[in-house]
């Protein structure tokens, strides 16, 4: 069984890893603001709080990580976080206010979005390949085609057909906005192999460009249309 992690140890050493940086962001930009070097006893009081805190914090978070947190992907944020806001001295107090705001917005949208991966268990899977599946069915073109076209009954809401060809292989759909997204849209690229096997490539992506997170919502869509295609006929995963 994976070592999956522990959360509360996890996010305990995230958090004060954050407060690390942010107590030394501030200790050092008050020294340089006041024009005064850190005195020695400044600097052996610093050490004496900020040590312990991070050997605690390194002990969190390794007893914490497991396979579905990740020191890059969920700890760096909070602590980039922390050190902007440590920061504020050095910036411009309008400038300061529109990165703060935009930090308190931005940054639980994402954990939000990691934290939909987690449940997928989809969390260390790249985005290429959370949104990408090449499939080979084990039966005539005809018949996957029209398979395709069956399986946008198993997203969730439904799909929309925006264009089929059955000469080219290619069918374009689109997905209703949800509370997640404004909509994904859907491409299989349908090719023949032999008389009995066909190569499926589908593809799902946010419908709008400007959308970057998507909360697992395109490998939601094709691990349900792989299932109900692996439910209807033979299938092997190539990709």
């Amino acid at each position: 069984m994976k070592d999956r992690g522990s959360p509360l140890w996890f996010w305990l050493g995230t958090c004060i890893l954050a407060l690390i940086v942010f107590m030394c962001t501030v200790t050092i930009v008050q020294s340089i603001r006041t024009c005064r070097p850190m005195t020695e006893r400044a600097f052996r009081g610093m050490l004496v709080v900020v040590t312990p805190l991070l050997l605690f914090s390194i002990y969190c978070l390794r007893r914490g990580k497991g396979e579905v947190y990740s020191l890059k992907a969920d700890t760096l944020p909070l602590v980039a976080v922390s050190l902007h806001i440590g920061l504020a001295g050095f910036i411009p107090p309008t400038i300061w206010s529109i990165l703060l705001n935009l930090a308190f917005i931005l940054t639980p949208v994402y954990l939000l979005h990691r934290r939909a991966l987690r449940k997928m268990s989809a969390v260390n899977i790249p985005r290429s390949k959370r949104n990408r599946r090449v499939v080979e069915l084990e039966c005539p073109y005809d018949e996957a085609f029209n398979l395709c076209t069956l399986a946008l009954n198993a997203v969730k809401g439904g799909a929309k057909i925006l264009s089929r060809n059955k000469s080219t292989g290619l069918i374009t759909t689109k997905t209703g906005a949800t509370i997640y997204s404004w909509g994904e849209v859907i491409t299989f690229n349908i090719r023949r192999v032999s008389d009995n096997r066909t190569r499926i490539e589908i593809t799902s992506k946010p419908a709008n460009i400007i959308q970057i997170l998507d909360y697992g919502k395109n490998f939601e869509n094709i691990e349900k249309i792989v299932a109900f295609l692996k439910e209807k006929c033979n299938l092997k995963q190539i990709n």
